[in-house]
C-alpha cells in the first residue's frame, strides 16, 4: 500500500513530526507555501484533491511538497529562521525571502529596486550576521546546558570516570 503525502514527507526525516513545528517553520514560508504545508501536515488532504484546486497533476503537488519540506528542513532556512529576531528590519525581511520563502536574487532586486551587485553585497553581509548569531547562540546554548548541570550535579571533577 502506498503511504499518503505526508507519511512519506514525515518517514524521509527531513522535517520533525511534530504539528506544531512544522507549522512555525511554515509561517516562513509564501502564503501559498503555507497553505499547502498546512493543507497537507494539518487537515491530510489528498494530493489528488490539492491538484484539482491547484490546476496541477498530482505529481506536481507532490514535487513541490517535497522541495518545500527539503527548504524547510535546509541548515540554511533553521539559521535564517532562528536568528530573525535579532536582525534589523530590513535585513529580516531579507533573509526570509532569500533563505526562508527562496526569492530569487533577481526578485530581490526588483523588491528592493537596487542592482544585483548591491543586493549580492548586502545578501553576503547578511549571511555573515546570520553565520555569528547562530555562533553565538550555540555558544550560549552550551553554556547554559553546562550550569544547569552543574546546578544539579555539582561541578564535574578532573579526571572523574564514570562517576
Amino acid at each position: 500500500m502506498a503511504l499518503s503525502l505526508r507519511e512519506s514527507v514525515l518517514s524521509s526525516g527531513r522535517l520533525p513530526r511534530n504539528d506544531d513545528v512544522v507549522l512555525s517553520r511554515a509561517e516562513l514560508l509564501a502564503p501559498v507555501d503555507r497553505d499547502l504545508i498546512e493543507a497537507v501536515f494539518i487537515r491530510g488532504q489528498s494530493t489528488r484533491s490539492l491538484a484539482r484546486l491547484m490546476g496541477l497533476t498530482p505529481r506536481g503537488v507532490r514535487d513541490r511538497v517535497n522541495r518545500l519540506t527539503r527548504r524547510m528542513g535546509s541548515r540554511k532556512f533553521i539559521d535564517a529562521a532562528r536568528s530573525l529576531p535579532y536582525l534589523s528590519a530590513e535585513d529580516a525581511e531579507i533573509a526570509k525571502l532569500r533563505f526562508c520563502q527562496g526569492v530569487r536574487l533577481r526578485g530581490l532586486r526588483e523588491k528592493f529596486d537596487v542592482t544585483e551587485h548591491a543586493i549580492r553585497r548586502r545578501l553576503d553581509r547578511v549571511e555573515a550576521e546570520i553565520r555569528a548569531i547562530n555562533r553565538m547562540t550555540r555558544k550560549s546554548a552550551r553554556q547554559v546546558a553546562r550550569a544547569y548541570r552543574e546546578f544539579w550535579d555539582g561541578p564535574a571533577e578532573a579526571g572523574a570516570i564514570g562517576v
